[in-house]
């Protein structure tokens, strides 16, 4: 949860916040369970594929934050550091 980065950004969970912070890591995957339903996550340090089965707010390294539907989301993150090779 914490790596993935995954918070309620309204009671209930009505629409939930992505955050990923991976640190060294080159890549996180997982789900967590919300009221609404899971909140599934695949996060790479300069995109992040979210389900959810309801909005999801984005929330760059780069500080920003992005909105987007419910459902399947594929996400380029601002303020990301470019890939070696």
């Amino acid at each position: 949860m914490y790596t993935l980065g995954v918070t309620p950004a309204e009671p209930g969970y009505a629409r939930v916040r992505v955050a990923p912070r991976l640190g060294a890591l080159s890549g996180a995957r997982g789900a967590v369970p919300t009221p609404q339903g899971l909140v599934r996550v695949d996060a790479a340090p300069d995109r992040v594929r979210i389900e959810s089965p309801v909005p999801v707010e984005v929330l760059h390294p780069d500080g920003s934050l992005t909105h987007h539907p419910s459902g399947s989301s594929s996400v380029a993150l601002a303020g990301s550091a470019p890939q070696k090779g």
